[in-house]
């Protein structure tokens, strides 16, 4: 009876450790610290163009996690907010990389990975990016130069 019992306890203790450590490992791969990132080139995110500069990335609501993304210039004058949903990679991130997705001059931000995990925010398409993606994809069907599709990434540095 005392080593069941004895038993049951160190398994509650080691499920109590394990948590934990899940609970700090999940916070280091979130977006709990923001991200900043010097962004060279204006883009858009959801239907905001935003001027190329210095962003801090985070979550908009500390309450609700990372479901709503903000992105906001470092001088304050540019703040866009965003919904996400989670992605998942297998190959931890070492550091942090905002990915954009490139049609011509025009960028668009598709991902948000925080360094030291496999998990990041993805935002759906806009309509503004979904018709210039349509239209790539009937240019280079009728053989015209058009915008092509490109991935870009910027390195972010966390908080």
């Amino acid at each position: 009876m005392k080593k069941s019992v004895a038993k049951g306890f160190i398994t509650a203790a080691v499920l109590a450790i394990a948590i934990i450590a899940a609970g700090v490992s999940a916070q280091a791969q979130s977006l709990q610290y923001k991200l900043t990132a010097n962004i060279p080139f204006d883009f858009s995110v959801s239907n905001q163009k935003l001027p190329a500069g210095k962003y801090l990335i985070g979550r908009a609501q500390e309450v609700n996690g990372d479901t709503v993304v903000q992105i906001k210039s470092i001088d304050g004058k540019s703040i866009a907010n965003r919904f996400s949903i989670p992605i998942v990679t297998f190959k931890s991130k070492k550091h942090g990389e905002l990915i954009f997705h490139r049609y011509g001059d025009q960028y668009f931000l598709s991902e948000v990975w925080p360094s030291g995990g496999g998990t990041g925010r993805a935002f759906l398409k806009t309509h503004a990016e979904r018709e210039l993606a349509r239209s790539a994809r009937d240019n280079r069907l009728a053989e015209v130069n058009a915008p092509k599709a490109e991935v870009v990434t910027v390195v972010a540095v966390q908080q």
